[in-house]
């Protein structure tokens, strides 16, 4: 080996490359162990070599460049990269010490990265959003998840103040609270220009690998669960007063029958006491068979039903009814259809209430068909209910299956409905695996369309 006679100056050029190696290997990402024992190795062997130093006198000039090369290809990257020296090289066995270092930082590498993936896999697959900010409140990490529900467009947000990117100031407030007195805070967060989407924001404070405080946001989407719950608070609010309004009925009337005992005023007094009466015990028999319903738990009793024997039945018995409102019922069912699988008694109800609906709503001189539908490639058995009515608006047809929701309250109330019917409808033919469409123009009238599955043997 030929170089350079080694110069005083040798000792803190070696402590110097020690130090350098060190330092880039903090500078690593999640590498921070590993610099620290490479650190030690170099400083140990760069004693021992001072030591030794002291005694020998040899060119090492060659063997420091070869040092040198490879702690760049370190810095840039290259863990592959190894020192061989000669082993009468009084630098091999620091050469050694190096290269098992190295190789060790390179297996941890490789771990860290793997377990980076992971992660990366983890946050990729949740619904919930994750925004983890820095101790300067800047996103050092967000997932997909996040960019959907807060709806962010800007893809490059890495580096930037939170409030850049989701110009929401109550959660701004919220991750100053935390960042500042600790604990967590919840915020919850709407896009503006849809109203009935919410984002509940969790905010806890985060203490940083380095030093100071951060913080995380936990986002989810709480759209359904907040329905439900304007869902429940409108279904007390409509049963107390469905309830109300009877009660008072009576109320008044007993009181009336209390203080006025004429026999002829009595006997219209009970006459309406028993109509609300009947009203409240027809509610609460909708409201306990829609419970069962939506739990699954009313028994139904598939059996093959004949719609067109069903349907007649249903037709003479609010036959009176429709003569007093001067309507035609005009049944175009063929005598013989396929039989359709299903709960008989249910499916009275269903068409039940359609035709009564259709009787109530169409104006005197009005017709009432009924007509088997058809529907290319539906295997499916079709029933429509069509009637010359009074309509219903555009605006309403994809709220008239919800409970006690009513187009027109003040007649229906008056007809002694309860507003559970079409609800009641609905769910029966979810039971039956079947589905209900209705279309309808306001002025020419409503069809209501009913599909039932076949029966088979």
């Amino acid at each position: 080996m030929t170089g350079t006679r080694l110069p005083h100056y040798v000792t803190p050029i070696l402590a110097t490359l020690a130090l350098s190696v060190a330092a880039w290997l903090a500078a690593l990402p999640h590498a921070r162990l590993g610099a620290v024992i490479l650190a030690a190795v170099a400083w140990v062997w760069t004693i021992r070599l001072v030591l030794h130093l002291k005694t020998q006198d040899t060119f090492l000039g060659e063997s420091i460049v070869q040092l040198e090369n490879t702690v760049d290809r370190w810095a840039s990257g290259d863990l592959e990269a190894r020192v061989y020296l000669d082993q009468a090289d009084p630098l091999d066995r620091l050469a050694h010490g190096m290269n098992r270092v190295a190789e060790a930082l390179k297996d941890r590498t490789e771990d860290l990265e793997q377990d980076k993936e992971r992660l990366e896999a983890i946050l990729t697959s949740m619904a919930n959003g994750i925004i983890i900010l820095s101790h300067g409140l800047t996103i050092t990490l967000i997932n997909q998840a996040a960019y959907q529900l807060f709806a962010i467009e800007a893809q490059d947000v890495m580096g930037r103040h939170l409030l850049e990117v989701i110009r929401d100031v109550a959660i701004d407030d919220a991750v100053h609270q935390v960042t500042q007195n600790g604990g967590t805070e919840i915020v919850l967060w709407s896009p503006h220009d849809v109203d009935d989407e919410v984002v509940e924001v969790t905010v806890a404070a985060l203490n940083q690998p380095l030093g100071g405080v951060g913080a995380v946001l936990v986002a989810r989407n709480v759209s359904a669960q907040k329905q439900a719950e304007r869902m429940r608070q409108d279904f007390v609010a409509n049963v107390s007063h469905e309830l109300q309004t009877p009660l008072t009925i009576i109320r008044g009337f007993t009181e009336t029958l209390q203080d006025d005992p004429d026999p002829d005023s009595a006997k219209r007094f009970i006459q309406l006491i028993h109509e609300e009466a009947t009203r409240m015990s027809h509610l609460v028999d909708d409201l306990l068979a829609l419970s069962r319903m939506e739990h699954h738990s009313l028994p139904v009793n598939r059996i093959p039903v004949d719609l067109p024997v069903l349907i007649e039945s249903i037709l003479v018995k609010l036959g009176p009814r429709a003569q007093s409102a001067e309507l035609v019922f005009d049944n175009q069912l063929p005598s013989h259809i396929p039989l359709v699988a299903g709960d008989p008694d249910l499916l009275a109800e269903v068409f039940l209430n359609l035709i009564s609906n259709s009787v109530q709503y169409t104006p005197a001189g009005g017709m009432i068909s009924i007509k088997l539908a058809s529907e290319p490639g539906n295997p499916m058995v079709g029933v429509s209910v069509k009637d010359t009515g009074i309509g219903i608006p555009a605006q309403d047809l994809s709220r008239i299956f919800e409970r006690f929701y009513r187009v027109d309250r003040a007649r229906s109330r008056a007809s002694g409905g309860t507003g559970l019917g079409l609800a009641i409808v609905k769910h029966i033919m979810e039971l039956h695996q079947g589905r209900i469409e209705v279309s309808s123009q306001v002025g020419q009238g409503t069809i209501f369309t009913v599909w039932l599955p076949r029966f088979s043997d």
